[in-house]
């Protein structure tokens, strides 16, 4: 969805009522006309894209979750935070980004707050054996995910007939399975990698939907 500059020529009574409307709702002019525009018109803008999608995660996580949610940069991101039952009881955080004009809808991005070398190890450990899964059950490339040290980023593809609700579900859905087998992998890291990693098989396999598996 791209922007250019148009000149258009508007009552100074309206400007200045635009301008009101833009204040309350912490935005700029331009963005308020083009909002009121996009509404009355029923296309959606990138606003109403990531309000969509941040509100369906938002019901989502109501409630049941120990997920911490927010909009953060001016509302372009989605924003949360968990803690794993580890030393110290690291924070992960995922960020959610949508994109504008590109062959993704977005892009998760997962990091831990920490510099102890044991737990990056077990965080790289993780996710290495996260996007194996990733790859043989949903498809998903080696040019889609990376893996660093403490940060883990994977796209979000666009997937046919979905609308931003939907897709909200599906990450949502994505992030609290992704968020449960993380956790389950530190608590039984230090009684056995080997069962830590068949149990974060055996959630992923189990908890996987249709809706999870497009993006």
């Amino acid at each position: 969805m791209g922007k250019s500059v148009y000149s258009i020529v508007l009552d100074d009574d309206v400007i200045k009522m635009i301008d009101i409307m833009a204040a309350q709702h912490g935005t700029s002019r331009s963005n308020m006309i083009n909002r009121i525009l996009a509404q009355q018109i029923s296309v959606p803008t990138a606003e109403t894209m990531i309000n969509d999608i941040y509100s369906s995660i938002d019901r989502f996580f109501a409630g049941h979750s120990s997920l911490a949610l927010a909009l953060q940069n001016g509302g372009s991101m989605i924003n949360m935070r968990s803690a794993l039952q580890y030393k110290y009881n690291p924070s992960v955080k995922y960020v959610v980004e949508i994109y504008e004009n590109s062959a993704y809808l977005g892009q998760l991005k997962v990091s831990v707050r920490s510099q102890k070398p044991q737990l990056l190890n077990i965080f790289e450990q993780f996710f290495t054996l996260w996007a194996a899964l990733e790859m043989n059950c949903c498809g998903i490339n080696e040019d889609e995910f990376a893996i660093e040290q403490g940060r883990y980023s994977r796209l979000i593809r666009l997937c046919d007939n979905c609308n931003y609700t939907g897709y909200g579900d599906s990450i949502a859905g994505y992030i609290n399975l992704l968020d449960k087998a993380m956790k389950e992998f530190f608590a039984c890291y230090a009684v056995s990698p080997a069962l830590a990693a068949e149990n974060v098989q055996r959630i992923y396999l189990a908890d996987l939907t249709n809706n999870i598996s497009r993006l």
